[in-house]
């Protein structure tokens, strides 16, 4: 029993399902037989013979409203359609209409009980129609013979049956649970993959904070004994104190990612005019452009309205203007474009900065955490590698498409909203 629930335990959620739900189909296969062979034949019986005597009854009631020709014509339907074999006699004992009537050889007085003996059923009525003194004699015997032989059909397609249930379980059961669990381990993949992202986040957290550390606490004990020259203490404050606001800005970083986490499925949605945010946000860094000489390319569009948490977007737009400065040589070009595709309909953003590039290779590692294109690690002059992190993810919060490509002379980073 262990090493069955341990195999059991060891299967994936899609096997389990396919197994349970193949069980439960061909149980329910199997229970549908077993009721349709011990409960079909009784019901059935009783069904047809109810059936008869409402009919009999019927005519009884409207045979005073009948003449006798009228009277053999209901009864001939009848007999049609119920598949029975009927006598009508006078009093006398003529037979006045019969049906199938070789079929009743005897007189039987009332009705018959039924038993799984019984092979036949029979009626009798007494009739008296409109404008006649006198009484007629209806006799009819309904067949129960092919009712019984439906249990004799079941079992001998019984084998029949086990397969076609068996192929139909295991066809549906697959279907159904591929089709199930298809979209949860998705999810579960997804949830993995984010668990483990996370942990080699906390990993490269725990890395990038330990050398602001280190340097800080080296620096300070050098100062607290004197050592060689750290006996300099305002120079080795001073980069104590600037260990400390690299550390800040890292810290801050961090901590905006986790905001950012945490209200991803709590975005602020609505209708913001990109063409004045834009225009806003790149007179803000005007100092910066031209103090490194910058040419900067200004064609965006009037009135391109877009759908987004205003406070995010703007994260994105300084993040990426600011990059765009950052990393451009002097007396280089600084382009920001946004304009309205006919083909898509969408809102499309270009920000690019010429004088640049960035290997083929390097940009599918761009977005990730703590990733610098610029290998000596200077924070001053490579960032903090967390900047296109947090772009992508407020952007993949938003559902919206973005890419960045290198080409021959510049970077080109583009947003579709």
């Amino acid at each position: 029993m262990k090493k069955i629930l341990k195999l059991w335990n060891s299967l994936n959620i899609k096997y389990k399902l396919f197994t349970i739900t193949s069980g439960l189909l061909l149980f329910l296969a199997f229970i549908v037989y077993l009721t349709l062979y011990f409960f079909m034949p009784a019901y059935y019986h009783q069904y047809k013979i109810e059936l008869l005597k409402n009919s009999v009854n019927s005519i009884v009631e409207d045979s005073k409203f009948y003449d006798l020709e009228e009277l053999q014509q209901r009864l001939y339907f009848l007999g049609k359609k119920q598949n029975v074999a009927m006598i009508l006699t006078d009093d006398k004992g003529f037979i006045i209409f019969g049906k199938n009537e070789q079929h009743i050889t005897n007189k039987y007085a009332g009705d018959i009980p039924m038993s799984n003996q019984i092979k036949e059923y029979t009626i009798r009525a007494t009739i008296k129609i409109k404008e006649s003194p006198d009484l007629y004699h209806l006799e009819i015997a309904m067949p129960l013979q092919p009712i019984d032989e439906a249990n004799t059909v079941l079992r001998n397609i019984l084998p029949f049956i086990i397969f076609s249930a068996f192929f139909i379980a295991l066809l549906g059961a697959y279907i159904y649970s591929k089709t199930i669990t298809k979209p949860l381990i998705e999810i579960i993949n997804k949830e993995r993959e984010e668990e483990q992202k996370r942990k080699e986040f906390i990993a490269t957290i725990s890395h990038e904070l330990k050398t602001p550390i280190t340097i800080i606490s080296g620096q300070l004990e050098g100062m607290i004994y004197n050592v060689g020259k750290y006996k300099d203490r305002d120079t080795y404050l001073q980069k104590s104190y600037e260990s400390t606001q690299e550390l800040k800005v890292l810290v801050d970083e961090m901590m905006e990612i986790s905001k950012n986490e945490l209200q991803e499925k709590d975005l602020k949605i609505e209708v913001i005019n990109l063409s004045e945010m834009l225009k806003q946000l790149v007179n803000r860094q005007s100092y910066l452009i031209e103090n490194k000489n910058l040419n900067l390319v200004y064609k965006v569009e009037d009135k391109l309205f877009i759908k987004a948490d205003k406070e995010k977007i703007i994260k994105v737009l300084n993040n990426l203007i600011n990059n765009a400065i950052k990393y451009s040589p002097k007396n280089e070009k600084i382009i920001v474009k946004a304009f309205k595709s006919k083909a898509s309909k969408t809102v499309v953003l270009e920000i690019e900065n010429t004088g640049v590039t960035i290997e083929q290779k390097y940009l599918s590692e761009v977005f990730n955490p703590f990733y610098r294109v610029e290998k000596s690690r200077n924070r001053k002059t490579g960032g903090s590698g967390l900047g296109l992190y947090i772009v992508s993810k407020i952007l993949k919060s938003h559902n919206l498409y973005y890419k960045m490509e290198s080409k021959k002379n510049s970077v080109l980073f583009t947003i579709y909203f």
